[in-house]
């Protein structure tokens, strides 16, 4: 399970030696990740559609659109935690293709009545639950913190090329370990199962 004191750990070690015993310790590097953590967190959520801060909203409040030139008849606001869509639809269902929307600032703009989203959220259940985080995303949060922390910590200006290069891996390595398990969850069944199920659903009508 992941923690901010293994993280802020993980970061300082790609940086040189450090004694963090705490996230409380009074000591410069742990205000330094402080202040870089918040943005951190927000950057590595907008970087993939994670399992993890996937949260599911109906969206059935509307409301005259704000900006009139969009075309569109009503304007749903997004969530107070959202980060970035996974998917939306105008069926509970999430069946067909629905793409007759427009994303500006604040709102979704549609002509339809009623709207669902699959979003990364970053609220403190979803995308900022530690215990949630896949130890994947985890580790590759540790070098951008280093990444960006680097300087006012360790004073080299020679590891931060390094620092993001070891986070551009493990993130692409986060991400598609985070894609492998999309797919087991919603694998769909194969030839085999689906011509079973015709043939049992047939002698049961």
């Amino acid at each position: 399970m992941a923690s901010r004191l293994n993280i802020y750990r993980g970061a300082l070690r790609l940086l040189g030696p450090s004694q963090l015993a705490a996230t409380t310790d009074d000591r410069p590097e742990r205000y330094a990740l402080d202040d870089a953590w918040d943005d951190a967190v927000q950057f590595m959520l907008e970087q993939g559609l994670w399992n993890f801060a996937i949260r599911f909203e109906p969206l059935t409040t509307t409301a005259t659109p704000t900006n009139p030139d969009t075309g569109y008849d009503y304007a749903f606001s997004k969530p107070t935690d959202f980060v970035r869509i996974a998917a939306i639809s105008d069926n509970a269902t999430f069946s067909g293709t629905f793409e007759a929307y427009d994303v500006q600032q604040s709102y979704i703009y549609t002509n339809a009545t009623e709207l669902y989203l699959r979003y990364v959220s970053n609220d403190a259940s979803y995308g900022l639950d530690l215990t949630k985080w896949p130890q994947s995303f985890a580790k590759a949060l540790e070098p951008y913190l280093a990444f960006e922390t680097g300087l006012p910590i360790s004073g080299d200006r020679g590891n931060r090329n390094d620092m993001l290069g070891l986070f551009k891996e493990r993130l692409a390595r986060a991400k598609t370990l985070d894609a492998i398990d999309e797919r087991v969850k919603w694998k769909k069944p194969g030839r085999w199962t689906q011509a079973r199920t015709t043939q049992r659903n047939t002698k049961d009508g």
